[in-house]
């Protein structure tokens, strides 16, 4: 069971009630006895490079500094492509996320070629463990936890490895909000 602070359900709750249409807020929460540093990426020139010019730019703050317990959001626009990670896990991880473990997530809001998904990816390396929660609770859309490297292969994709899709979760056409919670309160 994961550990939430009262600031942490505050601020996801400010999250959720303050998303205005075509925007996806992703709340990081610090649950590690370190200071985290989540990035934001965009990825659609890139890993998803079929899709280069065709997404929404993102012109937010890239990073932020969490004290453990603390909090920080993303607030992503509609039809963004990207990934969040946490940068002071792993010097290696640049600032695309290579060889770290990753939320990654297209927000298309039921575009006719693709709905929004996203999944917890450890394909480039472990580092850091992650339990995405969305909101609103959409059909289909569903909580992902991975706290070790060897978690199920419906939790999260493995090292080294892409598996069979069945880390991905597919949710439709509304607007998807993310919790994701770095490292589990036993961690502290």
């Amino acid at each position: 069971m994961v550990k939430i602070s009262i600031f942490s359900l505050a601020s996801a709750l400010v999250s959720y009630t303050g998303v205005v249409a075509a925007d996806h807020w992703i709340t990081v929460v610090n649950n590690c006895p370190v200071t985290a540093n989540p990035w934001v990426a965009d990825t659609s020139c890139t890993y998803s490079a079929a899709r280069c010019g065709q997404t929404n730019a993102y012109t937010g703050p890239t990073s932020y500094s969490v004290a453990p317990g603390g909090s920080a959001i993303f607030k992503l626009p509609n039809n963004f492509v990207g990934r969040v990670f946490d940068r002071a896990s792993s010097s290696a991880c640049g600032t695309d996320g290579w060889d770290c473990s990753l939320l990654e997530f297209n927000f298309d809001n039921g575009a006719a070629a693709t709905s929004q998904s996203y999944d917890l990816s450890n394909i480039q390396g472990y580092t850091r463990g992650m339990q995405a929660v969305p909101w609103p609770s959409n059909a289909g859309c569903n909580t992902k936890t991975c706290f070790a490297s060897n978690c199920a292969l419906d939790q999260a994709y493995p090292p080294g490895n892409e598996g069979d899709n069945a880390a991905n979760t597919s949710c439709g056409a509304a607007n998807l909000g993310i919790t994701l919670y770095l490292c589990t309160p036993f961690d502290k």
